[in-house]
């Protein structure tokens, strides 16, 4: 057979394609509703699992669930965007705005797809997708100039039907652009008066980094502070400057290894009492407690081994309160030079605008000094990254980039052989007596060519990511939000390139011998790529959306691997061993990482988009593939997963930017189809596209990034009648005027400044502390920038815990007394353990 072989002669065309699209549509429906349906049963059963932020003190006012088996759908659709930023905050809001953004704009390609564009298709080909590609390139190929010149027709003829692609092109195009930007003013909106709502420390601090040495050199943080207040951008209420905790880190490490020795050890002796199954009730985890008799041969072990481990703790225990003692708190400075001085520092404004207003401003004429942004949350940072030099980030963000390159470049030959599993032919060109065996069998074909390819597309994409996690988190980012959002542009990098655009190329130049031997080859060969990489991506949206989405609700490593694999092996005793173990297994809910969950939601987008002309099928399963998505995510953030780090939706950034590359993709493979079909003048149409496109990519960095980075002052000034002053007709009013709701006026545009009056600055502060607190802002109480180990309770090995209230051994009176004053609810005393039991709720996060 050549290359004039109809297509649908070829048993891996048509007919194996719509094989291939049956069997995979009837195995992920089968995963998914099974999945689903199993979900229904446990999640009444496992609350603690299911549903763990409902059990959380802190969290009660997520509203429950109905118990009947689908009643909780209706519950989870019907929660509004204000309950998801009450419940799961500003990040959470901005995530699921991305998917409520893909469900419109794929419903709307989906109808005209459906209802015009496939029936245009229809009538023209006789195929409702653009299945009939190959036909067409092979009888365009396989003519000649001349022999097309002889017979009397025009080279640059093509069926006038192909009109409507650049026509769909740019339609769809609109979409996107409006739906793009529609939402992007939704999330700006909601983050400019969610944040300027806000009136927290973090809210009002700034990062120094590169501070001169004479202004911190002194170890007297009065001397930076009259320099920033001498600037004339505000007041300063606090300065906290960092140092390198380096030697208290080390030993709070060897601190946590002892303790939970010691905790294996108390939970070997006493056995535990495990009540967390109980519905009523939060889970609960408690020793057995009673006298015990040291004596006894087969508990001398463990007295020698708890005495040993008791000694190693008070000994690291009084090593910590040795350097501890050194910290002033009074000046939040340290004495005796016992920790190395850093040159950056936490500013703390007087007010919110202060900080914004810092935060945009050049400090210094000189290069590389007093570098200034706004500070993370205090949870947020990582401590370990203010002891890097300027020059040690560099050098270790050039190494992590070598070994990135490095990477593509060795996973190239993995992604290039999952490629060659999409044709038989290949396979059996380097395997003959393998590809002969799977040809033998219909159904083998099918699998190896149709569902192992997009299974071990989702494996990769599984998998790689938590590596190029771990070299964002040791690239010296001072916060683990900066970690998340380049773990996010890491992974992106990788499954666009890698598993996109590589595993697209391959498809297309595996075959590069025949190329050189027959260069006519070249267009059938893409043309057949095409179509080949259509189903593939056909299959893959199918299993990401029908099938993973419901074993994503099903939270397979927590349920099935701990809960029914743990107890048949024995391995649930090898992973759960005491207390904290469980009430980390049952009592905390899992992190939610954008960086490893969001990008392959974007490449997915970007795909459905690419192929959304050509074919419906990837459309209609794309809106599927969405509709899932923000269903199961909208589940997880409220009830099951908490998203820690505080980017404040900068997240969005990065959305954006990566769907309109994924706009210009579209239209660029609009235009090279066109122009593979001899349309040449259809093709030449859609190139203006891809510079409007740059140029509404230009107005979004121009004008819509730095409101999706800092707030607006005047947002900041007037944040309780937001929606009235910027975004509804009718008179504005100043936050004088709000303070008596009976007699609103008309203001000018003058009394929207900023107010300098100390009695108006004092009706603001109330005003704002009358306020709601946002989650966030709640999150955010009681702390500091103060590093948090250098005042951390040296609390014992934990015997238990019920819910917030977490019992641990105290040795000592001094021990005691300092967890008493400390909020002890409980003290009790206990011969066989030789030590005082302190009952106390811990002021914990909620993801702690």
């Amino acid at each position: 057979m050549g290359i004039l072989e109809e297509p649908d002669k070829d048993p891996f065309a048509l007919k194996g394609s719509q094989r291939v699209f049956t069997t995979q549509l009837g195995l992920c429906l089968w995963i998914g509703m099974s999945s689903f349906t199993l979900f229904c049963i446990l999640r009444y059963r496992w609350p603690h699992i299911y549903a763990v932020r409902t059990l959380r003190n802190r969290a009660t006012n997520i509203k429950s669930l109905p118990t009947s088996f689908f009643g909780w759908v209706k519950e989870v659709f019907y929660i509004t965007d204000d309950e998801v930023l009450a419940y799961s905050g500003l990040d959470a809001y901005v995530f699921l705005t991305f998917f409520r953004m893909g469900m419109k704009i794929f419903i709307i390609m989906s109808v005209f797809a459906i209802f015009v564009l496939s029936p245009i298709r229809l009538y023209n080909t006789g195929n409702y997708d653009k299945e009939n590609i190959i036909r067409i390139i092979a009888r365009l190929v396989t003519r000649s100039p001349i022999e097309a010149s002889t017979s009397g027709e025009d080279s640059d003829t093509f069926p006038k039907y192909l009109w409507s692609y650049p026509f769909f092109t740019y339609l769809f195009s609109a979409v996107v652009f409006y739906c793009l930007y529609e939402y992007t003013d939704r999330v700006i909106k909601t983050r400019q008066k969610y944040l300027a709502s806000q009136n927290s420390i973090v809210d009002r601090t700034i990062r120094l980094d590169a501070i001169p040495e004479n202004l911190i050199g002194k170890n007297d943080p009065t001397v930076l502070k009259r320099f920033i207040e001498n600037l004339g951008i505000g007041k300063v209420t606090d300065v906290k400057l960092v140092y390198d905790w380096s030697p208290l880190e080390k030993l709070f490490s060897r601190r946590a290894k002892i303790l939970r020795s010691l905790e294996e050890a108390y939970s070997s002796v006493f056995g535990l009492n495990i009540d967390i199954y109980d519905r009523s009730k939060v889970p609960s985890v408690s020793l057995n407690a009673g006298p015990v008799n040291w004596e006894l041969p087969r508990n001398a072990k463990y007295k020698m081994q708890i005495d040993e481990l008791r000694q190693d703790l008070a000994d690291v225990n009084n090593q910590i309160k040795s350097l501890q003692s050194n910290f002033d708190d009074n000046t939040s400075t340290i004495r005796n030079n016992a920790f190395k001085q850093i040159p950056s520092a936490f500013i703390t404004m007087d007010s919110v605008a202060s900080a914004q207003m810092a935060a945009q401003a050049v400090l210094d004429p000189r290069v590389y000094k007093f570098i200034v942004n706004l500070a993370p949350a205090p949870k947020d940072i990582e401590w370990s990254s203010f002891r890097l030099s300027p020059l040690k980030k560099i050098c270790k963000s050039y190494f992590i980039t070598l070994i990135i390159i490095l990477s593509y470049i060795l996973l190239f030959f993995p992604v290039s052989s999952l490629a060659t599993l999409l044709n038989l032919k290949t396979i059996t060109k380097f395997w003959p007596s393998l590809g002969e065996f799977i040809g033998k069998s219909r159904w083998l074909t099918t699998f190896v060519t149709g569902i192992l390819p997009p299974l071990l597309f989702s494996l990769l994409n599984i998998s790689l990511p938590y590596f190029y996690k771990y070299l964002s988190s040791n690239q010296g980012y001072p916060s683990n939000s900066d970690v998340e959002l380049s773990t996010l542009s890491k992974n992106f990098f990788y499954i666009f390139f890698n598993l996109f655009l590589v595993f697209t190329v391959t498809g297309t130049v595996s075959n590069y011998w025949s190329f050189l031997s027959d260069t006519t080859k070249i267009a059938y060969q893409l043309a057949s790529s095409l179509k080949r990489l259509s189903l593939f991506y056909v299959d893959l949206i199918l299993l990401q959306g029908l099938a993973m989405f419901p074993v994503r609700l099903l939270q397979i490593g927590d349920v099935v691997f701990l809960n029914i694999i743990g107890k048949m092996f024995l391995l649930k005793r090898i992973i759960l061993k005491t207390p904290r173990d469980y009430r980390f297994h049952y009592y905390t809910p899992p992190i939610f990482d954008f960086g490893l969950q969001l990008p392959q939601h974007i490449l997915m987008f970007m795909i459905i988009l690419i192929y959304s002309v050509v074919s419906t099928k990837i459309v209609t399963s794309g809106l599927v593939y969405f509709i899932l998505g923000y269903f199961v995510y909208k589940y997880q953030l409220i009830y099951t997963c908490v998203h820690p780090p505080h980017s404040t939706g900068r997240v969005w950034i990065m959305i954006f930017r990566r769907l309109m590359l994924g706009l210009i993709l579209f239209q660029l493979f609009m235009t090279g189809t066109l122009a593979l079909e001899g349309a040449f003048v259809p093709s030449a149409s859609i190139v203006p596209l891809s510079v409007i496109t740059l140029i509404f990519v230009w107005n979004f960095e121009k004008y819509y990034v730095p409101l999706n980075s800092f707030i607006a002052l005047r947002a900041i000034q007037n944040p309780i009648d937001f929606d009235k002053d910027f975004y509804k007709d009718g008179p504005a009013r100043s936050m004088a005027d709000t303070e008596n709701e009976d007699n609103i006026d008309d203001v000018t545009e003058t009394s929207l400044l900023v107010p300098e009056s100390p009695n108006l600055r004092r009706e603001s502060d109330t005003l704002l502390r009358r306020r709601k607190s946002t989650l966030d802002e709640e999150r955010e109480q009681f702390l500091d920038y103060t590093y948090p180990r250098i005042k951390d309770p040296l609390n014992g090995p934990w015997l238990g815990f019920e819910g917030d209230y977490i019992c641990f051994a105290s040795y000592g009176e001094d021990d005691t007394s300092d967890a008493l004053e400390n909020g002890a609810l409980n003290y009790e005393s206990s011969e066989g353990l030789d030590c005082h039991v302190i009952r106390k709720k811990l002021r914990l996060s909620e993801w702690e």
